[in-house]
């Protein structure tokens, strides 16, 4: 009997479920992970004690609409200057 004629037991079957799983699983935090350090939005709670944007160290990456608003009014005052 070779290698290729012999049928996958069922803890075989398992243990490469298991390991499907575990690499999907992977893929998916490294993809989630590379997709939030794109500019995406992540974080959607203001971080800042007194909830001021101007000096707040998330601003880049925050999604909250207050943040997302101050970033466009300075986006709209940088081009009208």
């Amino acid at each position: 009997m070779t290698k290729h004629d012999r049928t996958m037991t069922r803890r075989e079957f398992i243990a490469w479920g298991a390991r499907f799983l575990l690499l999907g699983g992977l893929f998916a935090l490294v993809f989630r992970r590379g997709y939030s350090r794109s500019g995406e939005t992540t974080q959607d709670v203001c971080t800042d004690p007194k909830g001021y944007c101007r000096t707040c160290s998330a601003l880049n990456y925050c999604g909250h609409p207050t943040a997302r608003s101050f970033k466009a009014a300075v986006k709209h005052e940088e081009s009208r200057s």
